[in-house]
C-alpha cells in the first residue's frame, strides 16, 4: 500500500492519493484525501486513505515523504499505532535545506511543527543493489527491511511502483480538481 501527494502552493491544498497494490505492484484500489498546504493535517489525510483501503493482508504502508505540502507532515508512528501495520517513509533525493530555520520563519506555531518533525527521527540511508540511495524512516519494520521491500516492488529506477502510481494519480486528481474549479457555474 502506498500514499503520495501532489500540490502547487497556489492551490492552497494538497491531493493525497493512496493505492492498495500487490507485492508485484499491480494496483487493486485507490482512494483520495485533501490536506491544507502548510497545514497540520497530513497525518489525518493519510489516515483517511488507510481507513478506506486497508485490509488484513496489507503488509506495509509506504509513504512518499513525511514532511510534505509545504511543511505539513505525516506521522508514521501515529499511523503504525492506529492501524497496527508497519509504515515506511521514503525520500528519493538527498534532504536539503534547513527545515527548522524555514519553519521558524514561516509559521507562528513553529514550536509544534519542529517538535513533530523532530519526532519523525533521522532517516536511515539505504543503498539499492542498482546503486540508488533511498532515505528511509520506519515504524514497526527495520529500515533495511523497508528498503528491501521497496526494491522488491521497484520495476525500474528507484521509486517503488506503488508509490510511483500513487504520485501519478495524485497529480492527475489535482489537475482534475483545478479543472472543476473553472467550471463551478455548471453545478
Amino acid at each position: 500500500m502506498a500514499i503520495a501527494e501532489s500540490f502547487q502552493l497556489s492551490d492552497g491544498y494538497s491531493v493525497y492519493a493512496g493505492v492498495r497494490a500487490r507485492r508485484d505492484g499491480v494496483v487493486e484500489d485507490a482512494a483520495f484525501a485533501l490536506a491544507k498546504i502548510g497545514g497540520t493535517d497530513g497525518t489525518s489525510a493519510a489516515s483517511k486513505i488507510l481507513e478506506a483501503l486497508l485490509r488484513r493482508d496489507v503488509s506495509l504502508v509506504m509513504l512518499d515523504g513525511c514532511i510534505v505540502s509545504f511543511y505539513n507532515w505525516v506521522d508514521g508512528e501515529a499511523l503504525y499505532a492506529k492501524f497496527k501495520k508497519p509504515v515506511a517513509c521514503y525520500v528519493f533525493e538527498e534532504p536539503e535545506g534547513r527545515v527548522e530555520e524555514a519553519v521558524r520563519k514561516l509559521f507562528t506555531d513553529w514550536e509544534v511543527r519542529i517538535e513533530a518533525i523532530k519526532k519523525l527521527g533521522p532517516p536511515t540511508v539505504y543503498y539499492t543493489k542498482s546503486g540508488y540511495k533511498i532515505y528511509i524512516r520506519a515504524w514497526g519494520i527495520d529500515p533495511v527491511d523497508a528498503g528491501r521491500a521497496a526494491e522488491y516492488c521497484t520495476g525500474f529506477g528507484k521509486i517503488p511502483e506503488p508509490l510511483r502510481v500513487a504520485k501519478i494519480i495524485a497529480g492527475a486528481a489535482r489537475q482534475f480538481l483545478k479543472t472543476l474549479g473553472k467550471f463551478r457555474f455548471l453545478w
